[in-house]
C-alpha cells in the first residue's frame, strides 16, 4: 500500500467530517495501534479478516482502507504521525487535544459574533 491510498484515506475523512476530522483521525489511530484485534473506536472499526489483513473504516459510508498486514498497519501509523505531528506535537494523543481544544476556541469565538 501506497502513501497514496493511504493520503487519499486520509484526505476522503477530512472531506467527509470536516471540523471534526481530528476524531475521526485519532480514533483510526487508536484501533490500528497494537495489539491488533477486531476493534471499535466510536465510529471508527477496525475488522479483522480471513487472510490476516485488516479493514479499517469511518463510519457507515465508508468503503474502508484496507491493510494488508502488520506492516501496512505500522506504515498506517508512521503515516498519521508524520501528517500530523509536524507542529512539535509529541504523540497523536497530544496532537488530537489541541485540536480538540482548537475546535472548542473556535465555538467560543463564534459564539461572541
Amino acid at each position: 500500500m501506497g502513501e497514496d491510498v493511504i493520503g487519499a484515506w486520509l484526505d476522503r475523512i477530512h472531506d467527509e467530517y470536516e471540523e471534526f476530522a481530528y476524531r475521526y483521525v485519532h480514533a483510526a489511530y487508536q484501533v490500528v495501534r497494537p495489539p491488533r484485534r477486531q476493534a471499535r473506536h466510536g465510529e471508527v472499526t477496525l475488522s479483522a479478516e480471513s487472510d490476516g489483513g485488516y479493514l479499517l473504516r469511518a463510519g457507515e459510508w465508508d468503503p474502508g482502507l484496507r491493510l494488508r498486514d502488520d506492516a501496512a498497519c505500522e506504515a498506517f501509523l508512521a503515516h498519521l504521525k508524520g501528517r500530523y505531528l509536524r507542529f512539535g506535537q509529541s504523540s497523536m494523543d497530544v496532537w488530537e487535544a489541541a485540536a480538540h481544544d482548537r475546535y472548542v476556541a473556535g465555538l467560543h469565538d463564534w459564539e461572541r459574533l
